[in-house]
């Protein structure tokens, strides 16, 4: 699909994305290195990721692409494109030049992110090194442009369930990402968060706000300018429950409860963490003892 100036605009300033997949009732949301080229998107990741498995078996998914003031939100189809595969080299070539023009603009645009990888080339997981990875390739039936309110600086807030390293890492992050589906669209926001004593609170910053009872998930994210190794994020994903107070986003971001849009807890159920190529899934003690409950 062809995009107004404004949004082909974003997508040729920014490198780092957030791809939305499904990932049984919830969203499954982590950042991607990418480039727009002949109208659609592309991407690079492990043939063994489970952005992979997930692209497979339900080829719907979104990007979204933060601009500061604006954003741009993609949706569409997946399509995955594995070098050993017979039937996705044919499909390449039925494509035309589209698959070999997008993979050159993915190489010029990540220069620096391609270099970063070679620099970590000892280091990397065998499942992560280039006779392993996929091509990923989203074709766009919509997009949307949301404004994007500046953030705040913020008080340290301890994300829960994840290695201390990468607490550490995130806890000065600003900037969440809220992510919830509203029947077969995939949603996603800007968003103010605070975690205390385990509890997430999280407000989407933009026009839309989960309804109570939604399944969806919050990333937190810390990305490297040029060293994917470096990259350290989480995502958690869950049920967004009742109406929160405000107060205490309001407390860790310094600004007045006026301020602050809707809140809602979000019941975690998982979280997905990583640092570099090394990712960690666990599910939270509370979550164990809520499956139980409701089995």
């Amino acid at each position: 699909m062809r995009l107004n100036k404004e949004a082909s605009t974003i997508l040729g300033r920014a490198r780092i994305g957030m791809l939305v997949l499904r990932s049984g009732r919830t969203p499954l949301v982590n950042p991607a290195a990418f480039s727009y080229t002949s109208g659609a998107l592309w991407m690079t990741t492990s043939r063994f990721a489970t952005k992979t498995v997930l692209a497979r078996r339900d080829p719907r998914a979104a990007f979204f692409v933060d601009g500061g003031a604006r954003a741009v939100v993609l949706r569409g189809t997946m399509e995955v494109f594995d070098p050993i595969s017979l039937t996705s080299q044919v499909r390449a070539l039925l494509g035309g030049p589209g698959f070999y023009l997008g993979m050159a603009g993915y190489t010029l645009k990540n220069a620096p992110f391609v270099a970063g990888y070679m620099l970590d080339l000892v280091r990397i997981p065998r499942e992560w090194l280039p006779y392993n990875r996929v091509v990923l390739c989203l074709r766009p039936s919509e997009a949307e442009l949301i404004d994007v309110n500046e953030f705040p600086e913020a008080q340290s807030a301890r994300v829960p369930g994840v290695p201390v390293e990468i607490g550490r890492r995130l806890a000065g992050v600003t900037r969440g990402y809220a992510c919830w589906l509203e029947g077969t669209r995939a949603v996603i926001e800007p968003a103010l968060w605070e975690a205390e004593r385990g509890r997430i609170t999280v407000a989407a910053a933009g026009g839309r706000h989960p309804r109570a009872g939604a399944n969806g998930a919050l990333v937190i994210e810390s990305h490297h300018s040029y060293r994917p190794s470096l990259m350290v994020g989480a995502c958690l994903r869950g049920r967004f429950l009742g109406t929160m107070g405000r107060e205490a986003i309001a407390e860790r971001y310094g600004i007045g409860l006026g301020d602050v849009p809707p809140a809602r807890e979000l019941q975690t159920e998982r979280v997905t963490a990583w640092r570099g190529f090394n990712v960690i899934s666990s599910v939270p003690k509370g979550a164990r003892h809520l499956r139980v409950a409701e089995g």
